[in-house]
């Protein structure tokens, strides 16, 4: 599908979203330590998906023309970036291993839901409904308020762990 220019530092974050969800989701698999997820969900959720939820808030939803968007689109929008922020409150404050694990797994799933469903149903709805001057707005302050998403962690848990091939 292609996206109108406008929009792509949104979808640029999209796919750092589902590299982290399928990381963390992977490091679940191998067992990586609960802090050591922790650790990383933290710290994208403060860099990474706390911003780019702010902007899509702040920029695309709070503005006028987004009345003429579905409601149910923009409240599904808005309802599972709180679900988010109830999930990372959940996985800081819990002291069970096992519950905060169960809340990571959810984390996991539910951003590659919702990044398919913005890419897929409100993305569209904000390129049909918007207007290209006002698309223009949208992009220009997104183009100014990007920030480059975590790429790089240590350690990599989420690769599978390596056999001693000396032994």
């Amino acid at each position: 599908m292609k996206r109108s220019k406008e929009l792509i530092p949104l979808s640029w974050e999209h796919h750092s979203a589902l590299v982290n969800a399928s990381r963390i989701q992977r490091g679940l698999e191998n067992q990586t330590a609960v802090s050591i997820l922790q650790e990383f969900i933290e710290f994208i959720w403060q860099h990474d998906l706390r911003p780019h939820f702010d902007r899509e808030e702040n920029i695309i939803i709070n503005r006028t023309e987004a009345e003429a968007i579905d409601p149910g689109i923009k409240q599904r929008t808005l309802d599972e970036h709180r679900e988010f922020n109830d999930l990372f409150d959940r996985i800081v404050k819990s002291n069970n291993s096992e519950q905060k694990m169960s809340y990571m797994e959810r984390f996991a799933k539910l951003l590659t839901d919702h990044v398919r469903f913005e890419e897929n149903q409100f993305f569209p709805a904000v390129e049909e409904h918007f207007t290209a001057d006002i698309l223009q707005l949208v992009g220009k302050q997104l183009k100014e308020q990007h920030v480059p998403a975590c790429i790089t962690w240590n350690p990599p848990f989420w690769e599978k762990p390596r056999k001693d091939i000396s032994s």
